[in-house]
């Protein structure tokens, strides 16, 4: 799971890598520097090309580090857990894959029912997953889908309407969009409309909560490197570790995770 996800980071990166120097190269023939200093503008290809070395021999080292790693699935179900690690896959149709802390494998997070047209377009870029109307959900390791989160709306204001396995309406999440880029600004709704948590953040950086009114924890998050102690294969500085709840009902707990689920799949393009 690890390996293959480090190995099409790997590959991904070629493909930049190649996209650069073919630029690098065809910008000087088909516009010739004729001074000195426009041949020194041509050293800002350089940082494209460095970035791209460095993911690519992260991607490597991390391959080496997991690719004998057998990752164990998980044995839990999705709304047991307190703590899931959150990884971003590098695919051409972005996913999120779930983890326990100690390394089995629980879920993943993924666009579903996408049209023939939006695939092209998020191949090129998966940002056109934020302007588009867009359905997610969450599989299990074998297979079974345990949440749907549709997704409406875009510039002004994003709604959520989330189901859980059955199909059943259970909630529904309604996000400022306009200061998602900086704050983040939300409101979640049980299936009686009822408002029953403030989501209020600024980016994913650092370590925060979202508190309810009567002042219960649903969620902390933590960012950065995964701690050493719990397991060799989240070394990396891609991960982000959020700690659930367990005084919340499952209702509850299934329309925080898509909404956990749907903001994690917006950074990834931002």
């Amino acid at each position: 799971m690890l390996a293959e996800m480090y190995k099409r980071r790997e590959k991904l990166s070629w493909l930049f890598l190649i996209f650069t120097l073919i630029a690098a190269a065809g910008f000087p023939i088909l516009q010739p520097p004729k001074t000195e200093g426009e041949w020194w503008e041509l050293l800002f290809f350089l940082f494209p090309l460095g970035l791209v070395l460095s993911i690519m021999f992260i991607s490597r080292q991390q391959y080496n580090k997991v690719k004998d790693i057998e990752i164990p699935e998980s044995q839990k179900q999705l709304l047991d857990l307190k703590d899931v690690v959150i990884k971003k896959d590098a695919a051409l149709i972005p996913r999120l894959l779930l983890f326990e802390k100690s390394g089995e494998f629980i879920a993943e997070v993924k666009p579903i029912e996408i049209s023939w047209w939006m695939r092209p377009l998020i191949a090129v870029n998966s940002v056109f997953l934020t302007i588009f109307p867009a359905t997610y959900a969450f599989f299990s390791h074998n297979g079974e889908r345990l949440l749907t989160f549709r997704k409406r709306g875009w510039l002004k204001q994003v709604e959520l309407t989330i189901f859980d396995g059955a199909q059943r309406k259970i909630g529904t999440y309604i996000q400022e969009e306009l200061k998602a880029l900086i704050h983040i600004k939300g409101e979640l709704f049980n299936a009686q409309d009822e408002s029953i948590l403030a989501i209020k953040a600024s980016g994913f950086s650092g370590n925060f909560s979202w508190n309810d009114d009567q002042e219960r924890q649903w969620a902390y998050f933590y960012n950065g490197i995964f701690p050493h102690e719990y397991t060799e294969l989240f070394q990396d500085s891609h991960n982000h570790i959020v700690k659930l709840s367990d005084e919340i009902t499952e209702e509850e707990k299934s329309c925080l995770l898509a909404v956990i689920g749907y903001l994690f799949m917006m950074r990834i393009d931002r």
